[in-house]
């Protein structure tokens, strides 16, 4: 337990919010925050709640009626088959994850995780005992894990395969056909699936989405509220997937955080209520970031990033900063000197690259790009 380390993007964020908290300047490229505030209605909605509603424990499941309207949502959208049963509400889509990995795992298992990843996936498997084995995927592949890559690293302890898409944080978007084929690898292994699709909303250029619960009953969901609907504040993630894994989870549940609180449950219920809405203003304010962001950058440093198709980050290799520097001592120098916070490549498992969000305001996103470009000139 002492050699599990803090969450590398909370790291710096909270860097950044000490040093805006001391009255400095900061562009803050690391926070994966939607920088919007919480839509009209989820706000009418919960005030409407606090007044006429007794706030008590939460059902330890979540809320019968969040349950079945973040179903319905996840059937409606993505050709799912979820029922009230499968579907578990948590605080935030990581205790969803922390639960399921709980349930999932013992000591000496092994969890597959394609690289890059999330930073807090091989953090929590270690929690467990787990042993964390690295995927490799790579820039000229879009970084979507192959078929011959995951049968190449298959070991006789593996238990539990982690998918991300779309992909924090490369921005990875997985076709129809790819899933299928890495489904039915991990299937015929015996490998049961998590499937994080928190991103499933931030999807650009009329790109398509799809989930792992259309594809495959066995697999577990996680779903959150905190990117598709800009509600990270309020802490409220699901788990979709079989009920006897879902009784399990929320039996864990009932032992540590006792549920989602009910005043961001009925914010969340407000939310898909009105999911039509919100996502679509949510996703056309961080593509027009994602263009800003992409288009000032390329401006400046001459590069030819292309644009990502998720999520609301830019993998950056930084040879366009042609800095003897690894991405770590980048990221520090950045942070320290000019006030800039980025996420360094090898925290998410990538040593050569960094990670900057777009998700600040588009005159915000100008003005960091051109501090950056002055710290990286020195």
């Amino acid at each position: 337990m002492t050699n599990i380390t803090p969450s590398a993007t909370v790291v710096i964020n909270s860097m950044a919010a000490e040093k805006k908290a001391r009255g400095e300047r900061i562009y803050n490229f690391a926070a994966g925050d939607p920088i919007l505030p919480s839509h009209p209605k989820v706000i009418e909605a919960v005030i409407a709640a606090i007044q006429t509603e007794q706030i008590l424990y939460p059902p330890i499941a979540g809320l019968p009626r969040l349950r079945k309207v973040s179903a319905e949502w996840m059937n409606q959208k993505y050709n799912c088959r979820y029922k009230v049963e499968n579907t578990l509400v948590t605080v935030g889509g990581k205790f969803a994850l922390f639960a399921a990995m709980q349930v999932l795992l013992k000591e000496g298992d092994d969890v597959l995780i394609p690289c890059p990843y999330w930073v807090s996936y091989p953090q929590i498997a270690s929690l467990f005992g787990a042993r964390p084995i690295f995927l490799p995927t790579c820039e000229e592949d879009q970084w979507k894990l192959k078929p011959e890559t995951l049968k190449k690293y298959l070991t006789a302890k593996a238990k539990v395969l982690i998918l991300n898409n779309a992909g924090n944080p490369t921005g990875v978007l997985y076709s129809k056909e790819e899933l299928k084929e890495l489904l039915a690898i991990a299937d015929a292994a015996g490998i049961f699936i998590i499937s994080d699709e928190v991103y499933s909303e931030i999807v650009y250029d009329h790109n398509r989405f799809f989930s792992c619960g259309e594809l495959f009953d066995k697999a577990l969901v996680i779903q959150s509220c905190s990117k598709n609907f800009a509600m990270t504040g309020w802490r409220v993630g699901f788990a979709f997937g079989p009920e006897p894994l879902i009784r399990s989870m929320t039996a864990i549940q009932s032992q540590s955080t006792t549920g989602a609180s009910n005043v961001c449950q009925w914010a969340a219920l407000a939310a898909f209520q009105n999911h039509d809405e919100i996502t679509s203003l949510v996703r056309n304010s961080m593509q027009k970031r994602r263009d800003v962001f992409i288009h000032t950058f390329n401006e400046l440093f001459g590069s030819h990033l292309s644009k990502p198709l998720a999520t609301l980050y830019a993998f950056i290799p930084l040879s366009i900063f042609q800095k003897n520097m690894d991405s770590s001592e980048l990221c520090t120098e950045l942070m320290t000197k000019y006030n800039i916070a980025c996420v360094p490549g090898i925290a998410f498992g990538k040593e050569g690259y960094l990670r900057m969000a777009f998700s600040e305001k588009e005159e915000i996103l100008r003005e960091g790009l051109v501090a950056l470009k002055k710290g990286i000139e020195g």
